[in-house]
C-alpha cells in the first residue's frame, strides 16, 4: 500500500486549522474525503473537495491520489466547500457576549 502524508488545511467554522494524516495513494479523492472526515470525527457535507492552493485547482472526485504526482511535494491541500457554502458550523459559543473564548 502506498500512503501520502498530506498536510490539511481545513476552512475557518472547522474546530481545527491544519491535521497532518497518512493517506492511502490507492484512494479516490472523494474517498479520501470520507477518509478524512471520519478520522478527524468531522462532518462531511455534500460538496466537500480536496483543493490544491498552490495550482488554484480542484481534485476529481472519481481520480485517484496517486495520479496527483504533486501531492508529494505541495505545502498543504485543502478540504473545503466546492461551492463556498455549506462548510461546518462554528463550534465558538456565541450564546454568552460576557464569554471570548473557549478553552479546549
Amino acid at each position: 500500500m502506498a500512503a501520502l502524508v498530506l498536510r490539511i488545511k481545513f476552512p475557518p467554522t472547522y474546530p481545527l486549522i491544519y491535521k497532518t494524516l497518512r493517506i492511502d495513494a490507492n484512494l479516490t479523492v472523494h474517498e479520501a474525503v470520507l477518509f478524512i472526515a471520519e478520522t478527524l470525527n468531522i462532518p462531511n457535507d455534500a460538496g466537500i473537495g480536496l483543493y490544491l492552493p498552490d495550482e488554484k485547482r480542484w481534485l476529481d472526485d472519481n481520480s485517484l491520489l496517486n495520479t496527483y504526482e504533486s501531492l508529494q511535494d505541495v505545502e498543504h491541500i485543502e478540504y473545503k466547500s466546492r461551492t463556498g457554502g455549506g462548510s461546518a458550523p462554528s463550534t465558538r459559543n456565541t450564546s454568552d457576549s460576557s464569554s471570548c473564548c473557549i478553552i479546549l
